[in-house]
């Protein structure tokens, strides 16, 4: 075993999660919430102890998500957080300089901080061709910024934006640039909150780059090497966006055979009928197999041999689990789903949005299939 698997078997970290479960069943504001799981390195779980992180692994931070969302019953916030776990810290991790660290990452790996990716515009999705926003540099070295962002993830909390612009035409690969945009620099304006059926706690947002100028210093990675931060951001993020998201169906599994067991219809209960169980079973299946392959993969991450392929798989199957998962909940509740206490409805919608952030499905399709050399 290696030296991460021995600790995620210590009593150390037995007790932790123990201390996680219960301090999420008692989750208060999101913002308290966020500070008070930071403060007891929530965040940091990833992060090497080099870094000034915990250095526990990517399994560890795994399990830590899912237990979070689990015994709080929170879906945003819990995916809110793994955002700026996977597309904000891992990049800064990579590709930041000293200073950078101190800067960004040391307060949003503390929780002192709140961390947005933003590079998804209104027409280019996930098409990087057609991104907008421009990066110019002057001649005293700044850089000036001039666009729009739209589909942020924590876009109207967030004290740094990690941005990418065009700063060369032609290819992606050489042509964005990454840039770390503090809350409050000039000719960064910040949109209200993008009203959502689904993902409730988790504010998207959209933001105006007009004339935004930027730090030489501020640039992350080299010029030109924002394919490679954006890259870097989605494999991790697609590898592991959805941890959360296994605690919600294993909370909606139990809490949905607690209903079945204890509803009766004609004198049984429902969990008496075949065509019922049926159902438990393909949702157990669901979260199961779901689980299974999470985790593979975050062994994988922890073993240095994560790539974009495996990265893609673990997000489609996993949102296609989920969303297998959802449409059965329903009948296990019949007309009593669409009692928002019974949380199936809403869950639903969060398993829609599964199948889009991050690359939409197709778009994991596409990766997967260049992976086999089709």
């Amino acid at each position: 075993m290696t030296e991460r698997q021995i600790f995620l078997h210590s009593q150390e970290f037995t007790d932790w999660l123990h201390w996680l479960r219960s301090w999420a069943g008692k989750a208060s504001d999101q913002v308290t919430t966020w500070r008070e799981g930071a403060a007891q390195g929530l965040l940091s779980l990833a992060v090497p102890e080099a870094a000034g992180g915990a250095g526990a692994g990517y399994e560890a931070a795994c399990l830590a998500l899912e237990a979070f969302a689990e015994e709080s019953g929170l879906s945003g916030l819990p995916f809110a957080m793994a955002a700026q776990m996977w597309a904000c810290q891992e990049p800064l991790l990579e590709f930041g300089s000293q200073a950078q660290h101190v800067r960004y990452l040391d307060p949003l790996v503390a929780g002192a901080a709140v961390g947005a990716f933003a590079a998804t515009e209104y027409d280019s999705g996930s098409d990087l061709l057609s991104l907008r926003t421009r990066a110019e540099q002057d001649n005293d070295g700044q850089w000036r910024l001039n666009g729009s962002k739209t589909f942020i993830t924590n876009g109207p909390t967030a004290d740094v934006f990690l941005i990418l612009a065009r700063t060369a035409e032609g290819s992606a690969l050489g042509g964005l640039t990454a840039f770390l945009v503090p809350q409050g620099t000039q000719g960064l304006h910040i949109g209200k909150a993008i009203d959502k059926t689904g993902l409730r706690g988790a504010q998207l947002g959209s933001l105006l780059l007009d004339n935004c100028m930027i730090d030489e210093t501020d640039r992350l990675g080299g010029t030109g090497g924002g394919f490679a931060v954006l890259m870097h951001a989605m494999r991790y993020e697609r590898a592991f966006i959805l941890a959360p998201m296994l605690g919600l169906m294993a909370r909606a599994l139990r809490l949905a055979i607690q209903h079945i067991k204890s509803r009766r219809q004609f004198g049984q209960p429902l969990s008496s009928y075949d065509t019922i169980r049926q159902k438990a079973v393909r949702m157990h299946l669901n979260l199961t197999s779901a689980r299974e392959l999470l985790y593979a993969t975050a062994r994988a991450a922890d073993g240095n041999s994560l790539d974009h392929g495996r990265a893609s798989l673990t997000k489609l199957h996993v949102s296609t689990e989920f969303n297998r998962f959802t449409q059965e909940l329903p009948d296990l509740y019949g007309g009593y789903a669409l009692m928002p206490e019974t949380g199936a409805t809403a869950l639903m919608a969060d398993a829609v949005a599964s199948r889009y952030y991050s690359g939409t499905s197709d778009m994991q399709m596409k990766v997967i299939a260049e992976g086999l050399g089709l």
